[in-house]
């Protein structure tokens, strides 16, 4: 099995250019993907929330449950700084880190943080750095909170470019018995299901951002320009921007002094006569304090009913131009600011308004703002970048910048490396380099991710190092192992020449293509730098496991391997064979393999010939999405495991419709409060697809591994696939070995051909495709079809001129198996041409070759090929 690796975006990167030769000025072009390199520092991380870099170039950041790490890029050493003591269930935690603006004086450092203790609050708390961890703690400012229900915390910290800073906070408030819609419960004893209390309340600290400027004593004063007056008992005076959801990541523009967040938005995928408009996500900006909405309104302003939770009846629709708070949970003013508008919103679905955003799960963020003049040194990031807003998507992995006229409107987007993943980015900030570092949450909620990261993004200037593409052969397997490396399609977007450097097993090689053999039981880690004259690098680890033999799994199926018909019966077997582990019922027990029969609506030729199955496809798919955020194969994480779900629904056709549904829709109230996104974007096939890959992991859904098979379906796809996990030998690894067997029925549809000459393809008003402008001498192809106890083939043709229809094997001009004339008739009537062929009984290229030398015009058009089977056969 080959595995391609590109490498430019992932790779360890060392970029020196001792040369002195001018470079080109690319400052303010836009600038080329492959000048910009992905550097991870640190993987495996637990929960990683916010970052910070130090004027020395080391990276402090925190997670949530309390770990407050140091990470010394240049030593390439981490360092568990201090653990703060956090109450971190539901979504508290220790939320926000920030360096105060003067740290290379004053050692001070912000953190935002869920304290222990019986009082449900956060604190917002500076400390002072030193090399052993953090001290002298003064708690700033207190935020109530409550803790019985969850959800939504926010707790990013930033500073403006005059050393004010400011403080996200989420509206602390369930989410969940509101349909995904606004939750404004206003029954006794529910107020933490009424944002009203929080977001809605000018008197109230959450579903805000604050703005407040530090004092050297540990206390802090109230700057300018608010949104309410220090004096008015019914309000805050920290507040400067009200009316969020969670606002979970923010950045401020230091030199504009404008703020940006992204507000998390809510879940319900349409609107709803009664309760008002679908939900969305925001990413705003804020040139002076206001009120953006929440939990009135959402996205472009679109507001909510006012709903009684008690009657579960409708009000009128909430006013933007004159809000109403009016709740009973509301300890601030009832008329609140007018509403101002977001910068972008979106749904779950695509939107013409932002089409670049995309579709599916979301998450906006916000990041820092960069400016090239605050930088020295050629490692900075472009004056492209300039003032430009950083908006990000935790979910869609995307990371855009976005020009903003002196007015604040948009006018150029810029994706940033779309073709790199992302796993969940969730905090972004630019080094005293002018370098921009990141962390990645990684896949699952609550735990430790293998790609939760700490990275640096690298701007290449000038001369760009190569580009590594290798290829290898297997890396796996039993002793003598030989393995192939190949990087010969290597290259160098500035077409320097490149040097390979391998190290394999102590053994210095210097070809683009080596070939090795270890010769004992181990584990390698082979080693290539790639190099260009400039001192450029680029290097790639591989590892190789040497001492397990791979299984060798097959699955044997009687009769035509290639088409079923209704009714027909197949006797198959599942055989598996591995040197270590034996063979089934020889070592290897029954239930260690995996086997499952499906059936499918339709065909997919790629996948089948790709010998790629359902089930390993719809994991890959699920893999793909946003699915294993939430969910695990045999753990609960927000969601419940696959195998609890597999375990609740039996297969039947209406549990795989309702499941297909939820997957596309979304929607909660099954496995408790939480609300499982909506995927607009996934057709129905890939759906069935990831539920067939649930729906296998049922306890009891076994199928035996030996036996005979009745198909019942007269259209579509069955699918037999088999997997083996051997387990291992010593301490080498287990290998995983797949086998699958796709049967399709009997008709194929002309426009599926596989080899073609001189022909077009249409479709017709019914949707039916069909191989049109057929001339002498034209023919299609069809790649290795099984002609077992298949009789004959029925051609459906229109007839506009008589032709021949030559059947051959191997190639056009291969023996021929059958031929009939196409009858000249009405072209719009489908006719039928049934053609005897000889048997056949392997697999063959069908070639289905169109002649008339007596003219050079069309002759016919074909809509499909029917093999017809043998019924005679006792078993086909």
């Amino acid at each position: 099995m080959q595995k391609t690796l590109l490498i430019l975006l992932l790779g360890w990167i060392v970029a020196c250019s001792p040369s002195h030769e001018p470079e080109m000025d690319h400052e303010n072009e836009v600038p080329e993907e492959n000048r910009f390199s992905k550097e991870v520092f640190l993987t495996n991380l637990t929960e990683p929330t916010e970052l910070d870099v130090m004027p020395d170039g080391r990276i402090l950041f925190v997670q949530r449950r309390g770990e407050v790490i140091l990470y010394d890029p240049e030593e390439g050493q981490q360092k568990l700084l201090d653990s703060i003591p956090v109450y971190w269930n539901q979504e508290d935690g220790l939320m926000g880190m920030a360096l105060d603006p003067n740290f290379e004086n004053n050692r001070w450092v912000y953190l935002y943080y869920s304290p222990v203790g019986d009082e449900p609050k956060q604190h917002l708390s500076r400390f002072r750095f030193t090399e052993n961890g953090l001290r002298d703690e003064i708690v700033m400012l207190e935020v109530p909170t409550q803790r019985e229900e969850c959800c939504h915390t926010g707790g990013s910290i930033q500073f403006g470019g005059d050393g004010l800073l400011y403080l996200s906070t989420g509206d602390d408030t369930n989410p969940f018995a509101s349909d995904g819609y606004g939750p404004m419960d206003e029954r006794p004893g529910r107020s933490s299901w009424d944002a009203q209390r929080s977001s809605g309340n000018t008197n109230d600290l959450r579903g805000k951002i604050l703005r407040i400027k530090p004092l050297p004593d540990g206390s802090y004063a109230i700057p300018e320009g608010n949104l309410f007056e220090d004096d008015d008992p019914l309000t805050r005076p920290e507040i400067y921007v009200m009316g969020c959801r969670n606002p979970y990541r923010i950045g401020v523009d230091g030199k504009r002094g404008w703020l940006y967040w992204g507000d998390v938005g809510p879940d319900a995928q349409f609107d709803a006569d009664q309760r008002g408009t679908r939900g969305y996500d925001e990413f705003n900006l804020a040139m002076a304090p206001g009120f953006f909405g929440w939990p009135f309104f959402v996205g472009p302003n679109k507001p909510y009913n006012d709903y009684n939770f008690l009657t579960r009846t409708s009000g009128p629709l909430h006013n933007p131009d004159k809000p109403i708070n009016d709740s009973p949970n509301n300890a601030g003013k009832q008329e609140l600011p007018p509403v101002k508008k977001p910068l972008v919103y979106y749904p779950y679905a695509n939107i013409d308004e932002f089409p670049m955003v995309g579709n599916g799960s979301r998450t906006a963020m916000a990041g820092p703002v960069f400016y090239s003049s605050d930088y020295e040194g050629d490692k900075r990031f472009p004056s492209f970048f300039d003032g430009r807003a950083m908006y990000y998507d935790w979910m869609r992995g995307h990371l855009f910048f976005i020009a903003l006229t002196d007015q604040g409107e948009i006018y150029d987007w810029y994706r940033l490396m779309p073709n790199t993943e992302f796993s969940n980015p969730v905090d972004f900030e630019y080094g005293p380099d002018g370098r921009l570092y990141l962390l990645e949450y990684g896949t699952r909620w609550n735990a430790q991710n293998e790609n939760a990261t700490l990275s640096r993004i690298n701007y290449i200037r000038g001369n760009r190092p190569p580009v590594l593409e290798v290829t290898t052969t297997e890396l796996q397997g039993k002793e003598p192992l030989t393995v192939t490396f190949d990087a010969s399609a290597s290259f160098d977007y500035d077409n320097d020449k490149i040097y390979f450097d391998w190290d394999i097993d102590e053994n210095e090689l210097k070809d683009s293509v080596v070939t090795y053999t270890f010769e004992k039981q181990g584990i390698y880690y082979p080693e290539l730098i790639i190099r260009d004259p400039k001192g450029n690098k680029v290097r790639k680890q591989f590892k190789v496991a040497v001492g397990n033999n791979p299984p060798e799994i097959d699955i044997e199926i009687s009769g035509n391997k290639t088409f079923f018909w209704r009714n027909r019966t197949a006797s198959y077997a599942v055989k598996v064979l591995d040197a270590e582990d034996g063979s089934i019922g020889q070592g290897i027990f029954p239930d260690d393999v995996d086997f499952s029969i499906n059936h499918y609506q339709s065909f997919d030729q790629a996948e089948a010939l790709g010998h790629q199955s359902p089930v390993i496809s719809g994991k890959q798919l699920m893999e793909s999405l946003d699915c294993k955020s939430c969910h695990q194969i045999d753990a609960t994480s927000v969601g419940p495991s696959y195998v609890r779900v597999a375990a609740r629904y039996e297969k039947t056709k209406k549990n795989q419709e309702y499941l297909i549904n939820k997957i596309i829709n979304g929607g909660g109230g099954v496995w408790g409060e939480h609300v499982m996104a909506a995927h607009p974007e996934l057709s129905r096939e890939d759906a069935g697809k990831i539920v067939e890959f649930v729906l296998s992991l049922r306890e009891g859904a076994y199928t035996p591994l030996e036996g005979s098979y009745k198909f019942t379906e007269p259209e579509g796809t069955y699918h037999f696939v088999a997997s083996y996990e051997d387990r291992g030998k010593d301490n080498i690894q287990s290998i995983t070995r797949n086998a699958d067997v796709w049967l399709r029925s009997t008709q194929l549809d002309g426009p599926d051909f596989d080899f073609s000459k001189n022909v077009k393809t249409g479709v017709d008003g019914n949707g039916k495709g069909y191989i049109s402008d057929i001339f002498h001498e034209s023919y299609v192809g069809y790649i290795q079809l099984d002609l077992t106890a298949i009789s004959g083939i029925e051609i459906g043709f229109r007839g506009i001129r008589t032709g021949k229809v030559s059947i051959r094997i191997g190639s056009p001009t291969g023996t021929e198996i059958g031929s009939g004339e196409v009858v000249a008739g009405r072209n719009y009537l489908q006719n039928k041409l049934f053609i005897k062929i000889d048997p056949v009984s392997e697999k063959n290229d069908i070639y289905f070759v169109f002649l008339n030398e007596e003219t050079d015009d069309l002759l016919f058009t074909i809509h499909n090929f029917t093999f017809v089977p043998d019924l005679t056969h006792d078993e086909l």
